[in-house]
């Protein structure tokens, strides 16, 4: 009975941590969200659904990649991309969205 009392809330908290650091989150705020949700589930986990940033899908933003290039060639300067996921800016051409973690279209 212990070993469910821990291990779910250590699931869930891993979970929590883990979309924290993709969503931008700095490991030490992830960490906190770690520990919170970990020994005081009911409420630290829903205070980080509601606080949490959204995606650009919940937001509706259109989802286009704008800058063509071959993944892993640098971006030239001051030029960015914009993940089709998740909205953010990144300078680098790479396969996997270094905030959300996902995989992006290989021709971009």
């Amino acid at each position: 009975m212990w070993l469910i009392l821990i291990i779910i809330p250590l699931v869930i908290a891993w979970w929590v941590a883990t979309d924290a650091r993709k969503r931008g989150y700095s490991k030490v705020a992830a960490l906190i969200w770690f520990l919170g949700v970990w020994l005081a589930l009911i409420i630290f986990l829903p205070l980080y659904l509601i606080i949490r940033p959204k995606t650009s899908r919940q937001l509706g933003q259109p989802s286009q990649l704008g800058q063509p290039g071959q993944p892993g060639e640098l971006a030239p300067e001051g030029e960015t991309t914009v993940c089709p996921h998740c909205g953010r800016l990144y300078k680098e051409r790479i396969f996997y969205c270094p905030y959300c973690g996902q995989k992006l279209d290989e021709e971009l």
